[in-house]
């Protein structure tokens, strides 16, 4: 009895100490402050490594907080150690699952583990070939629960591989009540990214040029698709239809040098860091501009990044109108930043806006024209560019 009650007095007394320690805690607490401060921070990391009850291997524990502070910035910024680096440098050898993927997280306070979503597929790609379509899930790679992954960074790492390879998946496809396992052959990256034809509409021949991605050349691939078109219409096309649905973005540079071609004065496209200062502007350059040619831009709920930057551009210089439904709304830059110890920081350092100061990120870009669109590639009428084409038709 004696023991128990000795027992009990010590954890009433420790109740109590925890408690008075809660209501009354010391420090910046008592100047009203409710706020951990960086110093406050550094003392409570200092307290752990130096009077835990068992030594601590300060390394992974700062590596680890370093992760979750910068992954929970915003879903771009990221930090590699020097090992995996390392191991990303051996694994991009070349191979390509052909689809582009987006780490998600439940807004704050809600339980929900971060899921992978497919964003875009290539056509002839390891990924298409596997039917995996935009809206399918990734529920595992190589055995790793996709929840438990902290950045978009490691969900890429572990899609990495050579020509050839084989990444095993766990994905659960839209169309499927239950999850599948499956095998990707990775293969090199699809190189036809801008399909371009003629189109009739109204008795008149009209160009549709699909660009499903940003990638060095993209932007020479459409202009000699234009060429090659205006020759085959013979009198030239009476309208353009830029078609970025589905297009999750990739070298901004490519989409300015499109909207270049169309605009000849002017910003096309602006960054600005903290305190909104600006850090840079594209301007357009008059020489080879054609800033008479009707266009239009179709896009969806899936265009993104770079192909906003597209299409806004041309908006707001009043050189098309926008047909769908409103875009993603990615619009941030990231530098990358390789410190000493061989580790390297990924950090979103500013936000893009469009000539006329109109944030992209969060908000996307509003079509002048809704149009409901169905998520990837369907077999029937292709109402998006019906409704692209009869917006050219009376400016023809």
């Amino acid at each position: 009895m004696i023991r128990r009650g000795s027992g009990l007095a010590f954890a009433l007394g420790a109740l109590c100490m925890w408690a008075a320690q809660s209501w009354w805690p010391p420090g910046e607490a008592d100047a009203g402050s409710h706020k951990l401060s960086r110093s406050g921070f550094d003392a409570a990391l200092r307290t752990v490594l130096e009077r835990y009850v068992d030594p601590i291997d300060a390394s992974p524990v700062l590596t680890d907080s370093l992760k979750r502070i910068v992954s929970g910035l915003d879903t771009y910024s990221h930090f590699l150690t020097a090992d995996e680096r390392t191991e990303i440098r051996q694994r991009s050898r070349g191979g390509s699952t052909g689809m582009e993927t987006l780490l998600h997280r439940a807004e704050p306070g809600v339980r929900k583990p971060a899921w992978l979503e497919i964003d875009a597929v290539l056509p002839g790609s390891p990924a298409e070939r596997a039917g995996l379509r935009p809206g399918d899930q990734i529920l595992k790679i190589r055995g790793q629960d996709v929840s438990f992954l902290l950045s978009q960074a490691e969900a890429a790492a572990l899609l990495l591989g050579a020509d050839g390879d084989t990444v095993e998946l766990t994905v659960q496809r839209r169309s499927d009540p239950a999850p599948a396992a499956l095998s990707l052959v990775l293969a090199g990256v699809p190189q036809n990214l801008v399909d371009a034809r003629l189109v009739e509409h109204a008795g008149r021949k009209f160009a549709h040029v699909r660009i499903r991605a940003f990638r060095a050349g993209t932007a020479d691939l459409v202009k000699r698709s234009l060429k090659e078109l205006n020759r085959a219409a013979g009198s030239g096309v009476a309208g353009v239809v830029l078609d970025l649905r589905g297009n999750p973005g990739g070298d901004v540079p490519e989409a300015v040098m499109i909207a270049d071609m169309f605009v000849a004065e002017g910003v096309l496209v602006r960054t600005r860091g903290r305190g909104g200062h600006i850090l840079r502007e594209e301007r357009a350059h008059p020489a080879g501009s054609d800033s008479t040619l009707p266009l239009v831009v179709l896009q969806d709920r899936r265009s993104a990044s770079a192909s906003e930057l597209l299409a806004v551009a041309l908006q707001d210089h009043g050189r098309a109108r926008v047909v769908g439904e409103r875009s993603f709304g990615k619009g941030t830059v990231q530098d990358v930043i390789g410190l000493h110890d061989g580790s390297l920081l990924t950090l979103t350092i500013a936000r893009y806006f469009s000539p006329k100061d109109r944030l992209i990120d969060g908000n996307g870009v509003e079509p002048d024209v809704r149009v409901a669109l169905p998520a990837g590639e369907l077999s029937g009428p292709d109402l998006g560019l019906q409704a692209a084409l009869g917006e050219l038709a009376p400016a023809a």
